[in-house]
């Protein structure tokens, strides 16, 4: 093997943060004119480099498109990885909600490529669909992000908070719709300030978990409430 094929060297390295800054300068040019906007020769003169070198990275535009989403999910996988996980399951589940909303702002161009992926199918293809599992729009299904999401759920129901005869898929589909819905409003300026957004966020996401709690877990909810132990906020 030679010191370039190491993957230490620091040909690899200079590939790879290459790499990472054709996808930062890519999803900031989607962001700002759509999937048109994308033109390969541009792209490789804003990061300074050839168009060679894009297609040795992607492929072509279509490659340069399918990296963009791994990478925005990758990117949210990390982020929810890295959240604490509180002995208190519920809270574990609030501090996931407000790392994914982080996430999105953070990280806007990638989000809005996240978002642009749920186009409007026909009637034919939106239900019974045998492919569902594939379609662009359950991509986050496919990712580590929504395992945690379920892991957290899933705790919540062991410990008696969410019911058990409701499954982590359907309680995790509902938070899903839900931050993901309230998350592409704060980013289209819906809310008035970053205050009535964040409000916003922390009322809704309030109110769907606790109409999906059992009576022990609305108890249990309160009672961390009362204590003061945390408020769930964004």
């Amino acid at each position: 093997m030679s010191i370039d094929e190491r993957p230490d060297s620091a040909t690899d390295k200079r590939r790879s943060a290459q790499r990472a800054a054709l996808l930062d300068a890519a999803s900031e040019m989607l962001v700002h004119g759509g999937h048109e906007s994308i033109s390969l020769r541009k792209l490789a003169a804003k990061v300074g480099t050839s168009t060679m070198a894009v297609y040795t990275a992607f492929g072509g535009k279509d490659g340069l498109i399918a990296a963009l989403l791994e990478e925005g999910f990758k990117r949210l996988s990390i982020a929810l990885a890295q959240v604490p996980r509180n002995k208190e399951p519920l809270l574990w589940l609030r501090n996931l909600g407000t790392g994914f909303r982080h996430f999105a702002l953070d990280n806007h161009a990638y989000y809005a490529l996240m978002i642009s992926v749920t186009t409007p199918l026909s009637v034919e293809e939106r239900h019974d669909n045998p492919d569902y599992a594939e379609l662009p729009s359950r991509a986050i299904t496919r990712h580590p992000a929504y395992r945690e999401l379920l892991n957290a759920i899933q705790a919540c129901i062991d410990e008696g908070s969410f019911p058990s005869t409701l499954t982590p898929v359907a309680i995790s589909e509902s938070f899903w719709a839900t931050i993901h819905g309230l998350c592409s409003l704060e980013l289209a300026g819906f809310y008035k300030s970053e205050e009535d957004a964040r409000t916003g966020f922390t009322l809704t996401a309030f109110a769907v978990m606790r109409g999906l709690l059992t009576s022990k877990g609305r108890a249990k909810l309160d009672a961390l409430l009362a204590a003061g132990a945390t408020q769930l906020t964004a």
